[in-house]
């Protein structure tokens, strides 16, 4: 993954309201919903595809909207439902 890519994802994840942090050795993404902290995502590179550390594809590298948008809605729809809500 080049810097540029990763940066770009970052920024579009940002702009969805989550805290995005670039980890290292391996670039990676670790992506959180700061009003729910516990609902986290690692995302990686997996040959031209963004793809979570469980291999769960999110789409192609050069298009980091779509794929912030998929993460965006992975992270929402993490969500508990509370007892009794439909």
């Amino acid at each position: 993954m080049n810097a540029t890519d990763l940066q770009r994802l970052a920024g579009y994840l940002r702009d969805h309201g989550l805290q995005v942090v670039t980890l290292e050795p391996e670039p990676r993404l670790h992506v959180t919903d700061p009003m729910h902290g516990f609902l986290t995502q690692e995302i990686v590179t997996d040959g031209e595809r963004y793809a979570t550390s469980f291999h769960d594809d999110i789409g192609r590298r050069g298009r980091e909207k779509e794929c912030a948008d998929l993460i965006a809605q992975h992270l929402a729809g993490s969500l508990p439902m509370a007892a009794g809500a439909s």
